[in-house]
């Protein structure tokens, strides 16, 4: 394994203190209930009020972004259906059906109320469109309900509907429809994320496996390569002139680059977040997948770590911070004197490695106060 990737003992120990504890709503509405929601905003935009109460849809507001697949998970959230993995991004739909095996790309499948329509997926979480089926029709034709339809931006587009072709295949408007994606509800078994394990081989190939440990290692980079990653589905290797390239689905995608004058990156799948950390000593993160839009987060940083909604980084100075939920929310000073930093944002947990080699572990959130012994556990290197 190249000793730029290598990981001490006392390393992993900080990330295996930290446990994925998923959260699930306690009941699914019907198919009806989710077409009703959506249709109770028609016309609103981003920052909008919405029928519920909040601002915007899922955080379209903070992002200022097209805001599409905010509105549809939105709506899918709010109804108590499934919504892990899905992200701002239109093409984590594609993706989502294919890790929960609702993914429907056969021209024969009928559409039903309240399926996710993906429009011109190409592949690695990409996709121009995502909206909802609001209506099927006798004569095969459906109509979708859109965030983000017309406008000249995503700051005056809206809620809107369109009719058109209602098989893959065939056209809403301009775009062609890749796939219909059911939601999954918490009556429906869940289909997981096949898990997969990536190594990083001495002689700089790239393999990862997916399944149980049993399964096969497939080469998915042939070498030269200082550092990889797999979290998820995402894949990532940068190389040593500095160039990031993230692969995202199965594992037989195309490379796509995602940034120039990388020393450090970090994935999160369930996010789709992507954090660099540039040889400036920038971090900048995007979220939405592949496709989505770097944020500037910090500078004069030497670590960038990602779980779940926090961002973490330790300053050239030894400082953690970590920030919580959307990319501009504040950042939380946690301790100094620190060498390296893991975080589990499900129990709220964040591990640190300090200068001296020893290992603190906190839980409780952000905001749970230092140096009290019931929320820091002390640990101790066990190898020099």
């Amino acid at each position: 394994m190249n000793t730029k990737t290598k990981r001490t003992l006392t390393t992993i120990l900080a990330a295996a203190v930290m446990g994925l504890l998923g959260t699930v709503p306690a009941a699914a509405d019907t198919r009806t209930d989710v077409r009703d929601l959506a249709a109770a905003n028609l016309g609103k935009q981003t920052c909008s009020t919405n029928s519920l109460g909040g601002q915007g849809f899922a955080g379209s507001c903070a992002a200022r972004h097209a805001w599409c697949a905010d509105f549809a998970r939105w709506v899918w959230g709010s109804s108590k259906l499934n919504v892990d993995r899905l992200n701002a991004g239109a093409g984590s739909f594609y993706l989502y059906g294919q890790q929960k095996g609702t993914l429907h790309t056969d021209p024969n499948y009928v559409p039903q109320i309240g399926d996710a329509v993906v429009f011109d997926y190409n592949g690695n979480g990409w996709a121009s469109h995502v909206g909802l089926v609001d209506t099927v029709y006798a004569n095969g034709t459906i109509r979708t309900i859109n965030g983000n339809f017309g406008g000249t931006g995503p700051m005056n587009s809206t809620v809107q509907f369109a009719t058109g072709g209602g098989r893959v295949g065939q056209f809403i408007g301009s775009q062609r429809i890749s796939a219909f994606v059911s939601p999954v509800g918490l009556t429906d078994p869940v289909k997981p994320a096949t898990p997969r394990i990536g190594v990083h081989f001495a002689t700089s190939k790239v393999s990862v496996k997916e399944g149980n440990l049993f399964a096969q290692w497939t080469d998915v980079h042939g070498g030269g390569m200082v550092k990889s990653e797999a979290h998820g589905d995402m894949v990532g290797v940068l190389s040593p002139d500095g160039d990031l390239y993230v692969k995202q689905g199965n594992l037989f995608q195309g490379w796509l680059h995602m940034a120039g004058n990388v020393k450090d990156f970090a994935l999160e799948s369930n996010k789709g977040r992507v954090a660099v950390l540039g040889t400036d000593g920038k971090v900048f993160v995007k979220e939405g997948g592949l496709q989505g839009t770097w944020v500037e987060q910090a500078s004069n940083v030497k670590e960038v770590e990602l779980s779940g909604t926090y961002i973490g980084v330790i300053t050239d100075d030894g400082t953690v911070s970590v920030k919580e939920d959307n990319l501009w929310a504040p950042w939380v000073p946690q301790m100094t004197g620190a060498a390296d930093l893991e975080l589990e944002a499900s129990h709220g947990r964040v591990a640190v490695v300090r200068e001296n080699g020893s290992l603190v572990v906190k839980e409780g959130g952000l905001h749970a106060p230092l140096g009290r012994a019931d929320l820091w556990r002390h640990g101790h290197r066990p190898v020099p």
